[in-house]
């Protein structure tokens, strides 16, 4: 009985230690992940938006430079992909300068797509250089859209601010490779 209880009692400390080591640990990995995070967000426009954007993605613990790259290209895909349905959408219903100005826009979003769509190839490829100009042309394409709207409300404005914005992250993460 006597041994029972001592190994019972050794098993115990054992693990207690193991999770103050695990306790002990924890704190440097997050420090580590949300430094990577902080370093490419301060080279953004929108500091918060680049955070909360980046942090919205279970992968982004953790994640080293080639892991954020994807979040945030894969990020950029998704509203490119989303903003592109709207505009489908939207045309359908459409008449005049503002089905001219939304035409115009299908053709810009197809731009980013394509080419955030080759930013992520290029990932796969273990490519990194050109990223940021990949990057670089997808926030240009949101750009334009909404200048094609200039002296009209766009009902794309937000659609391109988030694309633009996730743009500029996918430029400052590409730049992690230079």
């Amino acid at each position: 009985m006597a041994t029972s209880s001592a190994l019972l009692l050794f098993c115990n400390l054992a693990f207690v230690v193991l999770l103050a080591s695990i306790a002990a640990q924890s704190p440097r990995i997050a420090a580590a992940d949300s430094g990577l995070v902080d370093k490419v967000c301060k080279q953004t426009p929108d500091y918060k938006f680049c955070s909360d954007a980046l942090n919205s993605d279970p992968r982004t613990p953790g994640a080293d430079q080639i892991t954020l790259a994807r979040v945030a290209f894969s990020l950029a895909n998704s509203k490119a992909s989303s903003t592109q349905g709207q505009i489908t959408s939207l045309l359908s219903n459409s008449t005049g300068p503002v089905h001219q100005h939304l035409e115009q826009c299908q053709g810009d979003y197809a731009t980013a797509g394509a080419k955030i769509q080759e930013a992520l190839t290029n990932l796969d490829s273990e490519t990194y250089a050109g990223l940021d100009v990949l990057a670089t042309k997808a926030g240009d394409a949101a750009d334009d859209c909404e200048s094609a709207f200039k002296g009209t409300e766009s009902p794309l404005t937000e659609s391109n601010k988030v694309l633009k914005g996730l743009s500029e992250i996918c430029v400052a993460v590409a730049h992690l490779f230079s």
